[in-house]
C-alpha cells in the first residue's frame, strides 16, 4: 500500500514504469453496488489512478459507482442499494458473486440460468 493512498487501495510500484514502457498505477479501487436484501450485484466500478492523478475521496468514488446503476434499478431499489469496497484482486474473471451484507464480503456463487 502506498503511504499517500488515503483509502487503503492497492498501490502499484509507486508509479514507476514497467520494463515494456508501461506506467504502473498509483492506486486501484473496486466498488460493488448491490442490493442489501438479496446481495445481487448491479454494478462493479473500478478506479485506476495513474501517477499524477487526483485521487478522489471514498465518498466521491462511491457516489460515482452509484451513478452508473441503471435509472430503473435506482428508482426501484434506491433504499436497498449499498456500496462495498473490495480489494481489486479479490474478484476473479469468469466467476459470479453476491454480497453478504451482514459480513460485508463477496461470496462466489453458481451462475443462475
Amino acid at each position: 500500500m502506498l503511504p499517500q493512498d488515503p483509502l487503503g487501495g492497492t498501490g502499484g510500484t509507486g508509479g514507476t514504469g514497467g520494463t515494456d514502457g508501461s506506467v504502473e498505477p498509483e492506486s486501484q479501487y473496486v466498488f460493488v453496488v448491490y442490493n442489501r436484501g438479496s446481495g445481487a450485484i448491479h454494478h462493479i466500478h473500478q478506479v485506476v489512478n495513474l501517477p499524477g492523478a487526483e485521487v478522489r475521496d471514498r465518498e466521491q468514488m462511491e457516489q460515482t459507482a452509484l451513478s452508473y446503476v441503471s435509472p430503473q434499478v435506482r428508482e426501484r431499489e434506491a433504499a436497498d442499494l449499498a456500496v462495498l469496497s473490495v480489494p481489486h484482486r479479490q474478484m476473479e474473471r469468469g466467476k459470479f458473486y453476491r454480497v453478504d451484507h451482514e459480513r460485508q464480503v463477496l461470496s462466489a456463487v453458481e451462475r443462475q440460468r
